[in-house]
């Protein structure tokens, strides 16, 4: 069989391709045209990828997990590169923008 660059693509890489399809089509859906972080020297709408929640290597190749609403924001490559190697804030920034949707029965009033 002849190699070609598609069948040299493997498993982990089939689901970054597949992830960032559905993330297209949700970022298209959302209108999302504009860094969602903004911090200070924030691109606005230059520049703009998806910022996950966790290192690539923590999704293990999980197509489904990587495209989820709540693990990506969409973001500008300064604001990216900025929580990149900050974890608090990587933290703070999806406890405000995705916060963790609560399980269960609601409370009583």
């Amino acid at each position: 069989m002849k190699r070609t660059p598609l069948n040299r693509i493997g498993k982990i890489g089939r689901a970054n391709i597949t992830a960032r399809a559905r993330i297209a089509e949700i970022s298209e859906a959302r209108n999302l045209r504009h860094c969602e972080i903004g911090l200070e020297g924030c691109l606005g709408g230059l520049y703009l990828a998806p910022a996950h929640k966790h290192k690539r290597g923590w999704y293990h190749g999980d197509a489904e997990l990587l495209a989820d609403e709540n693990e990506w924001v969409c973001a500008c490559i300064s604001c990216h590169l900025i929580i990149e190697n900050d974890p608090a804030l990587t933290e703070k920034v999806f406890s405000k923008l995705r916060p963790p949707k609560r399980r269960g029965r609601p409370k009583s009033i």
